[in-house]
């Protein structure tokens, strides 16, 4: 004990360091949030494009090529998987990175025309934005659990 009365249970070290674990912990839940949540998203807007009839399927490239990606954080980025139709038509693909400090999650087209099919029609047929809106309410639950603990 020192002369102010005070004496630390457990040294400020020991504090320290599981306050990094803690955070390690929640970085890596947080990723595992975002690649559930896009995988979810992807396979969302793929369902949507035939339920809603939100353009007509020729070669099923556009739907099958809906694709989720998560970047940040850390750590390596996950995309999702495209059909091989998807694959044979891809144009160049951008995905946005998340650094140390971000996560970014993507859901896009592969397809060339894929802005065509989002903004045509006035946007009435877009499958992204609508499925993100739609979505968002969940990733919000989601990464709230995390830290409910």
């Amino acid at each position: 004990m020192n002369g102010s009365g005070f004496e630390w249970v457990v040294s400020p070290n020991v504090i320290a360091q599981g306050l990094e674990d803690y955070g390690q912990r929640a970085l890596v839940a947080i990723q595992a949030v975002g690649n559930y949540w896009g995988q979810f998203i992807q396979n969302d807007a793929r369902e949507r494009v035939d339920s809603e009839h939100l353009w007509e399927t020729r070669t099923g490239a556009a739907q099958g090529g809906l694709f989720f990606a998560v970047d940040g954080l850390g750590f390596e980025p996950l995309v999702g998987e495209v059909t091989p139709k998807a694959k044979a038509e891809m144009s160049d693909v951008g995905i946005e990175s998340g650094d140390a400090n971000t996560l970014i999650i993507t859901l896009g087209h592969t397809v060339f025309y894929g802005k065509f099919l989002e903004l045509s029609n006035g946007g009435r047929h877009a499958v992204i934005m609508s499925t993100l809106e739609k979505n968002l309410p969940m990733l919000e639950r989601m990464v709230q659990d995390v830290f409910k603990g």
